[in-house]
This record gives structure tokens, C-alpha cells and sequence, in this order.
């Protein structure tokens, strides 16, 4: 299957841009890994669980703890400090180095630097001053001393207090710094072009699917906009303190919730349990409530239950999405695609959340998992919403075809129930007058045998007429091409109509040669010589002429059949040849509405053509074969007449 070509490559791409991330996260976001021109010789690190020993009491504690380059220490209102020792740096004296602290939701960070004398102080609740170097995460100039030293970090989070601390040259330090942004602007970049391209796509589809998704992906942009810092350089001067730490803890359940909506709602289009569907938009909607929590002073614990509730709401939604197991339902995306992007997703989700629960150590890893949902998870879900969009235009496409042909097979029926009462009605009328022709004579007991036999010959005509249309629809006639005489042919035609004494017969001089079908052709002119006598001003005479003809530069043969009539007695050009059409004169008369209709059926098989020519006070039908017909190995459609120098004959009905 194509689709499974497509989402094994997708799978590819995006482990493969997974592995990218986190090892140019590892490279940038950690610490510097120990060697000779490592600028830090040790790092501890110590909970003050008092709230409130100042840099004096701290320089008198001896449980310090060995900090690693990441440390998660769970939720908790208790300060962290963190010493670091500096290394001494003759060679580099008068130069600055960068004390770098994040992530970047830190509430208040400061730094004291007892030996030069500094305290700098930075945060996500207090608005951005000199002290900081304004980059994504905080960052301290601190001056380069040529003997070894000890610089402290105090650190309150009222998220999770997961930390890292670097120390590194200026140069260095902007370097990283200028390489950390350009990435996570782009991240940022592209999360929003999804945002844009999902919201795009819902105003024109207005799919539910697709709207919630594009909720979920901007409710995404925006927490990875707090996330990664960008709105503590951009929005944190415009605000009061403490705005920007309330706004970014606010976002936390509502993405959370909104991941859960969309995948809620994906999974539904398979059809899964009801009740663990309502589970899940029933946590959704737990979630969505939480930040009223928040704003009622307990932030910490509303984010703690957060963090709690990610690995639980990520498992509702496997299981949900395998209790539709054995549903019989054609989803756009196969399955088994779908739980095994479930199943990575929640083992990179279930990361950051077990980090800031404390439950596993830090790491870079923490920042590339939150980042998952904004564009790794944003790409794979963007491959499979056009996956799942095309299959569906496809069965909306089949759907609407399917549609098409049952309105075609129905207005066939419908066609077919309307010729079928036409049939009966016409049957029932034009049987009615030869069987009382056939009833009174027997009755009167002096039976006249040529009136009665010529009442059996329209029975026997209208059934003949019956038999030949059903054969045409049904293209069950073939024509048996073979040479004759036409004009012997005519004659005989002629003699076998209702009147032959009324008929003017104009033939060429000598042999009138033609290969057709000659059943074919003898029903054809009777058609029309009866026609003709029938309909014709009565007592009044008809010509018929054959004469030889060239109908688009090939040679054929023509018979005009001319009668008088009167010019309210016209029929409707366009209607002529129509199936059981008959004009209001022809109604006051016998006739089965077939004759036309069965005389242009025939001419197409025979590659002829038929003409009308109405004047006011005659009407002329021709009719046209060649002497010597193409080989055809079916019948062919029947053609029209139109008006040329060459002497082609005028326009045809039909």
C-alpha cells in the first residue's frame, strides 16, 4: 500500500530528527563536560528548608550535596542553593565569564559572587534588568579572577525545580547563546506555520478533526513561547511581576487538555468504546478547569497534578484507542500506525514528566521531550492528517460517483417504468381498434376478409414495432449487408402499403445497385409511404423519388418522400424522432408513436441518415444510404443530415 510506504518514511524522518535534537541539545544545553578547560571544579548544591538563610548562613553549611549537570529535585516551596568552584585564571584576567541557570521558568534566580562582591538577581516572576544578559535562559557577566573562588545561586521555582548551571568564556557563552536561539526560533517558527497551516485548513474543510488540532498546535506555540524564554525577553517588561509566571502555569493543562482533544476526537473516527471515550474528553475537560485552581494560590500543586496526570492521560488514549480493536471500520489511517505513534509519543512525554516529579534524573532530554509536541509531534500528525485528508477526499470522491450512479440507475428505472406505461397505454389503444374491427364481422356473420386480415396486419405490425424498438435498446440488431435492386425493392415497398394508387414513384433509368440490409430497408420505406398516406391531406397524391446522391463526398443513394398537409398539422422538428412522440393530428389516428423512431434506429445501423424538410404546405423526408457501407464490426450511431455545396441534404431530427 502506498500509505504504508509514505508513514514508514515519516516514522524514519522523524527518529531520525529526534536523535538530532536531543544530541544538539546534549551538545548546548548541558554543562561543560569536565576536562582541562573546564572553568567549574565542583558544584553542590543544598535545600534550604528554613525559607530563609541569607549568603552568611549558607557559607557555614557542610551537607552539601554533589550537583550533576542536570539535577531535578521535584516540586517545592524551599529555595535551592548552589555553590559552584570557580577555577583560577591567571591567563584570562580582565575578561568576563557567563554564569548560565535555567530552564527558563525559574521564578528568581540570583547569584552572589562574595569575592568580587556581586549579587545579580534574574527570574521569570521579576521583570528583566541589567543584571541579565537577556538571553532565552538567565545568564550573569561575571569577572574571570585569577585565583579560585566560590560564587552562589539562589533558585525558587514554583513549577519544578529541575536545574542546570554552566559557567563559560564570554565568547563562548555568546556563541551558544546566538545557536540556542537561531534553534529554538526556528522550533518556535515552525510550530507556528503548523498553527497557521492547521487553522487554514479547517476554514476551508471545516472538518472537527482538523479545527481541533489547530487549537492544539497554537495552545502549543504559545506554551513553548513561554517555555523556552521567549516571553520573558520580548513580553516580560511590559508586565508586572509574577503576570508572566501566572500566564505560562495557565497554558500547562490547557495544552494538555488539548492533546487530549485531538487525539480524543481522532480516535473517535474509529469507533472505541464509548465510556473510555468519554473518560478521555472528560479529563480534558478536568484539565481545562485547573488553572482556576491556580489562581487560587496553589500553583504548585495544580502543576504537580499536571505532571501526574500526563503518563495516565497518555495511556487512557492507548487503551481507548485499542478497545476499537476489532471494529470493522475503514479509518483513513491504518491502526496500528496510529498506536505506534501513541505509544512514542507517550514514552517521550512520560520522560519530562517523571524528571520534574523527580522521580529520574535530569537532563538536556527534558527539553527536547516538551518540545516534542510542537513540531516532532506536529510533523507526524501533519503527514497523517494529509494522509487521512486524501483517503478521505478519495471516499467523498467514491461517495459522490456512487451518488451520481444511483441518480443515473434511478432516472433509468424511472425512463424505463415511463416507456413501459407508454407501451401499455399504446398497446391498449392501437390493439382496441382491430380487435373491434375483427369482433363486428364476426358478429355481423358476413365476415370481409381483406378488412379483417388487414386489422390482423396492424396487430401483427404493432407488435413487430414493439419487438424492434426493445432489440435497438437493447443493440441486438445487426444488419445483414447484401446487394440489391433499390429500386425493385421500392416497388415492392410500395405495393404492400395502405394505398399504393396515391403513390408517384420517380426511379433512375437502368439498375439502382446498393449493398444494405434489405429487411431493414423494406421497414424503413414502409414506414415512411405509410406514414405518408396516413397523415397526408386525404385523396391527395405522394411522391417518392429515388435518385442517386453523394452525402459527404461519398456516393449513396435517396429517397424523398412527399406529402401535402395542412400547416397547423405540423409536428415538432425537435421531437420528431422521440420514442412514442406523436403530434396532436397523429393522435386522433392509430399509430403506436414507434415508426420514426424505429426508421432512425435502422438508418444509423445501416450508416444512413434521415432529413425532415417542413414547408406550408408539404412536408419531405429523406433518407440516405451509401451504395457500399464502411466495414463496421458493431452498428453504428445514427447520423445527421446537413446542408453543403456538395449537395448534401439538410438537417436531420433525432
Amino acid at each position: 500500500m502506498p500509505d504504508m510506504t509514505l508513514c514508514k518514511r515519516v516514522w524514519l524522518l522523524s527518529l531520525l530528527a529526534t536523535l538530532a535534537l536531543l544530541l544538539l541539545g546534549c551538545t548546548r544545553d548541558g554543562a561543560a563536560s569536565p576536562g582541562p578547560q573546564s572553568l567549574v571544579l565542583s558544584k553542590v548544591w543544598w535545600m534550604d528548608r528554613s525559607h530563609q538563610a541569607e549568603l552568611p548562613t549558607v557559607l557555614t553549611v557542610t551537607d552539601w550535596q554533589d550537583f550533576k549537570d542536570w539535577n531535578s529535585l521535584g516540586f517545592g516551596a524551599e529555595p535551592v542553593w548552589v555553590r559552584l568552584r570557580l577555577a583560577a585564571s591567571p591567563a584570562t584576567v580582565g575578561q568576563s565569564w557567563v554564569v548560565r541557570s535555567g530552564p527558563a521558568f525559574l521564578d528568581h534566580v540570583t547569584l552572589f559572587d562574595p569575592v568580587a562582591k556581586l549579587t545579580l538577581q534574574a527570574g521569570d516572576a521579576i521583570p528583566p534588568s541589567g543584571d541579565d544578559l537577556m538571553a532565552l535562559d538567565f545568564s550573569f557577566e561575571i569577572p574571570a579572577m585569577a585565583q579560585e573562588r566560590d560564587i552562589y545561586l539562589r533558585i525558587e521555582s514554583s513549577s519544578a525545580r529541575t536545574l542546570y548551571v554552566d559557567v563559560q568564556p564570554y565568547r563562548v557563552a555568546k556563541q551558544n547563546m546566538r545557536e540556542r536561539e537561531w534553534l529554538l526560533g526556528f522550533i518556535l517558527s515552525a510550530s507556528t506555520l503548523f498553527s497557521i497551516w492547521a487553522a487554514v485548513q479547517w476554514w476551508h474543510s471545516r472538518e472537527k478533526v482538523m479545527g481541533v488540532f489547530a487549537v492544539k498546535q497554537l495552545l502549543s506555540t504559545l506554551w513553548a513561547f513561554f517555555f523556552l524564554g521567549f516571553a520573558r525577553v520580548y513580553l516580560g517588561p511590559l508586565l508586572e511581576p509574577g503576570v508572566l509566571t501566572a500566564m505560562a502555569s495557565a497554558l500547562i493543562p490547557w495544552v494538555i487538555a488539548s492533546v487530549l482533544w485531538f487525539m480524543g476526537s481522532l480516535i473517535a473516527t474509529y469507533h472505541p468504546s464509548k465510556t473510555l471515550l468519554r473518560m478521555c474528553f472528560g479529563l480534558a475537560a478536568a484539565l481545562s478547569l485547573l488553572p482556576l485552581v491556580q489562581w487560587a494560590g496553589l500553583t504548585r500543586a495544580t502543576l504537580w497534578m499536571c505532571n501526574v496526570l500526563v503518563p495516565f492521560s497518555l495511556l487512557l488514549l492507548l487503551v481507548t484507542l485499542y478497545s476499537a480493536w476489532h471494529s470493522q471500520t475503514h479509518a483513513p489511517i491504518r491502526m496500528r500506525y496510529l498506536l505506534a505513534y501513541l505509544w512514542l509519543v507517550g514514552m517521550i512525554n512520560t520522560v519530562p514528566s517523571a524528571t520534574f516529579l523527580g522521580l529520574i534524573e535530569g537532563s538536556p532530554i527534558v527539553l527536547i521531550s516538551n518540545l516534542n509536541h510542537t513540531v516532532l509531534d506536529s510533523l507526524v500528525v501533519f503527514v497523517m492528517l494529509q494522509l487521512r485528508s486524501g483517503a478521505m477526499q478519495r471516499a467523498q470522491h467514491e461517495t459522490a460517483l456512487q451518488l451520481v450512479r444511483s441518480q443515473e440507475h434511478m432516472a433509468a428505472e424511472k425512463r424505463l417504468r415511463e416507456e413501459q406505461s407508454q407501451l401499455f397505454s399504446m398497446l391498449a389503444h392501437e390493439m382496441k381498434t382491430p380487435l373491434a374491427t375483427l369482433r363486428m364481422w364476426l358478429e355481423a356473420g358476413q365476415p370481409s376478409y381483406p378488412k379483417m386480415a388487414r386489422a390482423i396486419t396492424d396487430m401483427n405490425l404493432v407488435i413487430e414495432r414493439c419487438v424492434l424498438s426493445g432489440q435497438l435498446n437493447d443493440q441486438g440488431l445487426q444488419p445483414m449487408m447484401e446487394p440489391l435492386d433499390a429500386a425493385a425493392l421500392t416497388l415492392a415497398s410500395i405495393q404492400s402499403c395502405r394505398e399504393p394508387e396515391r403513390l408517384n414513384f420517380v426511379q433512375p433509368p437502368g439498375l439502382a445497385s446498393i449493398q444494405t440490409d434489405a429487411q431493414m430497408l423494406s421497414i424503413v420505406l414502409s414506414n415512411l409511404i405509410d406514414n405518408a398516406c396516413k397523415y397526408g391531406k386525404p385523396g391527395s397524391r405522394v411522391r417518392l423519388v429515388l435518385e442517386p446522391w453523394v452525402q459527404g463526398s461519398q456516393l449513396g443513394w435517396r429517397w424523398r418522400v412527399t406529402n401535402s398537409i395542412d400547416s397547423a398539422d405540423l409536428p415538432n422538428a425537435h421531437r420528431l424522432f422521440e420514442k412514442y412522440y406523436r403530434s396532436a393530428k397523429a393522435r386522433r389516428q392509430s399509430g403506436s408513436g414507434l415508426g420514426l423512431f424505429l426508421v432512425q434506429g435502422l438508418l444509423g445501423l445501416m450508416q444512413g441518415c434521415i432529413g425532415y424538410e417542413p414547408s406550408t404546405h408539404e412536408v419531405s423526408f429523406w433518407v440516405w444510404l451509401p451504395t457500399t457501407p464502411a466495414p463496421q464490426t458493431g452498428g453504428a450511431a445514427p447520423r445527421r443530415g446537413s446542408n453543403n455545396a456538395a449537395g448534401d441534404a439538410p438537417w436531420a431530427a433525432g
